[in-house]
């Protein structure tokens, strides 16, 4: 039968373009091989029922049962709920079900929505499978492993979780349901791999404990798929896509287990080639890893920074990575020659503004050649989404992205601070990095500047509103993004 899968992807500007989401890529393999025809609606930008509904309509088959899939994000629940509505009043028989990270966490919130049929709880290949064969054959989805289903009479049917995937058992992801020539990276000639799940560590604002629970007996929350499949599957990327010049790999840590990355880096470096991108925690940037990422053919090491704080990045984060090992992670990449890379965060629950200025300030130290930063969201679960509640931080705020506002309850004040320094962080990130060659009264006056305030009320204010008419303009935004990647990375 004919699966649609619906992938919201909303993220700043209007000239997003979407990103490849591999976990899309893998279930819609999975039902191709079974033998079904999986379908995608890829939403970059906001759409009205109309448009919404015309473009499913095109993906639907004239006759038959529908099965329609929604992946989600906690930020997404609230486009689920409308676009959800949406569907059932177009098509009332079709099915609706929903998976990812927020059902998974989130069961009872997600299927109590009222147009979602049916939620699935961890990895959803088996179970997506299994519950398409039964709606071709016209039975009901009792008893499938890791779905909750609404029954008719509304009772909720709680199945459990079946044994944690094997990688190597599944087939690649598909890239072909994508309009995949027009996405983010590969526009500009990247592919991005995932040849891994899970991570073993334990900071307070990521889901990866929450998970590990939920996955407790059913097997190693954290696998690789082995070096002759990732090898393989890299081959045949650049064998369909031509226009594939270079790898970003997300995977939460590449090198994390130094006996599989060792094998990864000669293989890689030998049979592909091509430059790669990777994450890597900076207390595992030792002389020899780096030394291995050199060999292989890395052009980029992406570093969590979170918070340049020490109180904040190891207290109330549990990132328990001190400065200094920060400082020697870029270090050793820029003395290999290669790029870094920083992710950080600003609007945690009760971070001040002279703390997000210590983020800024940490990212001139290390020198980082490129520097993303998001704004906090409290995911349910986590040990910050509990701080956050005790702290009467929770708002009912719809936040579709990562960048845009924070869903805190914060005055309007601290809110202007938390979306300025968001937007314009690697420009004050230069700023910085210049005052630090200079009298250390200069560092002082930018920081007395910046936590003004008036320059809140006055400055940050106009160069917000600036930033949102230049990225609701097509035009505008392109603009924006080509002149950030020239002097920004």
């Amino acid at each position: 039968m004919q699966v649609v899968l619906i992938y919201p992807d909303l993220l700043e500007g209007a000239a997003w373009r979407g990103y490849y989401y591999s976990g899309i890529g893998i279930l819609a393999a999975v039902l191709r091989q079974a033998g079904h025809q999986p379908r995608l609606l890829h939403v970059t930008q906001m759409p009205t029922e109309q448009a919404f509904c015309a473009g499913l309509e095109a993906l639907l088959p004239q006759t038959g049962p529908l099965l329609i899939g929604f992946s989600v994000t906690s930020n997404m629940l609230p486009f689920l709920q409308q676009w959800s509505g949406w569907i059932k009043r177009c098509w009332p028989e079709a099915w609706i079900i929903a998976g990812g990270v927020h059902p998974t966490l989130a069961p009872e919130e997600t299927l109590a929505l009222a147009d979602v049929d049916l939620v699935c709880l961890g990895e959803g290949e088996g179970a997506l499978v299994e519950l398409a064969e039964a709606i071709e054959a016209g039975r009901s989805p009792s008893g499938i492993q890791n779905l909750w289903w609404k029954r008719p009479d509304g009772v909720v049917e709680r199945h459990p979780l079946r044994p944690l995937v094997d990688l190597d058992t599944l087939p690649f992801p598909e890239r072909e349901i994508y309009d995949y020539a027009h996405l983010h990276h590969e526009r500009m000639g990247e592919a991005t791999m995932m040849v891994s799940r899970g991570c073993p560590y334990r900071c307070t604002y990521c889901c990866n404990e929450a998970l590990r629970e939920v996955y407790r007996g059913l097997g190693r929350p954290v696998r690789f798929r082995s070096v002759p499949l990732v090898v393989e599957e890299l081959r045949r990327v650049l064998q369909e896509y031509p226009f594939i010049e270079r790898f970003i790999f997300d995977d939460d840590i590449l090198p994390l287990r130094k006996d599989w990355f060792r094998e990864f880096a000669q293989a890689y470096g030998e049979q592909i080639g091509r430059p790669f991108a990777c994450n890597l925690r900076p207390n595992l940037a030792d002389e020899e890893v780096v030394a291995l990422l050199k060999q292989a053919g890395c052009d980029e090491v992406r570093f969590g920074i979170e918070s340049g704080n020490d109180e904040v990045r190891n207290n109330l984060l549990e990132r328990r990575i001190s400065r200094e090992q920060l400082l020697r992670a870029f270090r050793l990449c820029h003395q290999a020659g290669i790029k870094t890379f920083a992710f950080n965060m600003v609007g945690l629950p009760g971070e001040t503004v002279q703390e997000m200025l210590d983020t800024v300030k940490l990212n001139a130290a290390v020198q980082a050649d490129v520097t993303r930063v998001t704004i906090f969201y409290p995911y349910q679960r986590t040990v910050l989404h509990n701080v956050c509640q005790q702290m009467g931080l929770l708002t009912d705020r719809v936040v579709a992205d990562y960048a845009t506002d924070t869903v805190l309850a914060y005055e309007k004040l601290q809110r202007n601070r938390i979306i300025f320094i968001r937007r314009y962080f690697p420009l004050l990130a230069k700023l910085y990095r210049l005052s630090q060659r200079l009298p250390s009264w200069v560092e002082r006056g930018l920081d007395a500047l910046l936590s003004a305030r008036w320059t809140t009320l006055s400055l940050f204010y106009a160069a917000n509103k600036i930033y949102d008419l230049v990225r609701g303009n097509t035009t505008l935004d392109r603009w924006a993004m080509a002149f950030r990647r020239r002097f920004f990375g």
